[in-house]
């Protein structure tokens, strides 16, 4: 005798989201929420003071004058970058900053968070 089957009704397939937290589990899922955490706690603190408690003169002091600018970054910044040698050379209306040894990109970043960017060019040395 046939017996009627009744239609098995399709399964209902996992989302991307659904298929990952399955598959890591709820250990990975914890794992999963430290990381992200820890991940955005870094990214709030990236950034840090490069010389800490320095203080740059004002704008209007060395914005035409330049060779105080000069004498500025020589005397007082440079000395407390160690790692980075760096010199400094007035170039028709902008100060040059020849980074001779250490990390560019750092050392850039480092001058560009206490000086403006239209004042300064950067060149890497030999």
């Amino acid at each position: 005798m046939d017996q009627e089957k009744k239609p098995v009704p399709p399964e209902r397939k996992l989302t991307a989201g659904q298929a990952f937290v399955k598959s890591i589990g709820p250990f990975g899922c914890a794992l999963f929420l430290v990381v992200f955490v820890l991940a955005t706690a870094l990214c709030f603190t990236v950034g840090r003071d490069p010389i800490p408690g320095y203080a740059p003169p004002e704008r209007a002091s060395y914005e035409n004058d330049l060779p105080q600018l000069v004498e500025v970054l020589e005397e007082q910044v440079f000395p407390k970058l160690p790692d980075y040698e760096m010199t400094a050379a007035v170039t028709g209306d902008k100060v040059t900053v020849t980074v001779t040894e250490g990390n560019f990109a750092a050392a850039r970043a480092a001058i560009l968070r206490y000086f403006p960017e239209d004042l300064i060019e950067f060149s890497e040395g030999d």
